[in-house]
């Protein structure tokens, strides 16, 4: 793939067109090969010599032998094993009844509350709590696949120093010499590097250590977090605020740019507001949405009216709303006058 030839095939093009990746813009044989034969209906055809109905056959034939050997590796007896029971059994636990615990899961900081269903000590399904404000009994694809990482072959089982198992003890006293060392130093040495905090009892840990160590610095960073938005917040209201809304009092939504239905620590909560107020029997009427984003998403797919528009057009789109609500006069200097119209 070259990039001028991609260039020229952009500058050629007209109208809108939608494209997931530069080799589907490029638009190669390879790609094309690849995506015809990414799709269930390609597996019919195993030879371009061969029927319809001989690929179905063939087909069937290596699924049924597939059910088959899956059938016979089932059927493994396997090795006896003893079951022990507790010496002194825990007063709340029962074999076979599940007991449920109240907990939370972080998503860019913010916790969302879960109940955590538990087997003989073994975490096993999590849903949302009811009873909390950020999910309100609800839980998305990424909450209920979180139990996993309890699970995860590659999550550490132990202290590890190069590679190699160490004992606690040994790392605590490495750590024990190494502060010793940064004491004299006020700490200058020590950075402390976390993803986004929110928990009080966390945030006043690590300030006991930097009061105890006043040249340490600790440095907050999430790969995908919404950096922007906290920007955006910086220069609004001077300080990086998080804002919540309450969309069982909207009435009218416009949305920019923003899949609150489906992204982001608060999306569970405004899902179910949402909902609620679709229901044009509902109290205070139906709500309408109205969505200006620059690629499909899981908020448009529910919008009364969407209207794509490029990523660069979205912040002249407020303005221009602004305008028109009264808010902010002009268009300004250097904007897009087309989209005033």
């Amino acid at each position: 793939m070259e990039l001028s030839a991609v260039r020229e095939q952009l500058a050629a093009a007209r109208g809108r067109e939608y494209w997931r990746s530069l080799e589907d813009l490029a638009g190669t044989p390879e790609f094309q090969e690849m995506v015809e034969r990414e799709f269930p209906r390609q597996a019919i055809g195993w030879s371009d010599d061969e029927s319809p109905s001989e690929g179905r056959r063939n087909f069937l034939k290596l699924m049924g032998a597939s059910l088959a050997l899956g059938g016979l590796a089932a059927c493994t007896r396997q090795p006896t094993e003893h079951i022990m029971p507790y010496v002194r059994q825990p007063e709340e636990l029962i074999p076979g009844r599940p007991l449920f615990f109240a907990t939370a899961h972080t998503v860019n900081g913010v916790a969302v509350g879960v109940l955590a269903e538990s087997h003989e000590g073994r975490p096993t399904k999590l849903e949302g709590n009811p009873e909390h404000p950020a999910s309100l009994g609800a839980l998305d694809a990424m909450g209920q696949a979180a139990v996993l990482q309890l699970y995860d072959p590659d999550r550490s089982q132990a202290v590890m120093l190069n590679g190699e198992i160490e004992a606690w003890g040994k790392f605590s006293g490495v750590m024990r010499d190494q502060l010793a060392q940064q004491k004299a130093k006020n700490g200058a040495g020590i950075r402390i590097l976390t993803e986004t905090v929110t928990s009080p009892t966390l945030a006043a840990q690590i300030k006991a250590v930097q009061q105890a160590f006043p040249g340490a610095k600790w440095h907050q960073w999430d790969p995908a977090g919404p950096h922007s938005a906290r920007a955006g917040a910086v220069t609004a209201l001077g300080a990086p605020t998080n804002t919540y809304y309450d969309f069982s009092k909207a009435n009218v939504i416009v949305s920019l740019d923003s899949d609150f239905l489906a992204s982001g620590p608060a999306s569970l909560r405004y899902a179910r507001q949402f909902a609620r107020r679709r229901n044009p029997e509902s109290e205070g009427g139906m709500n309408r949405l109205y969505v200006v984003e620059p690629m499909p998403t899981a908020t448009g797919t529910k919008a009364d009216h969407r209207l794509a528009l490029r990523a660069g057009d979205v912040q002249e789109f407020a303005f221009a709303l602004a305008v028109s609500l009264g808010i902010a006069q002009g268009p300004r200097q250097g904007d897009n006058n087309d989209i005033y119209k």
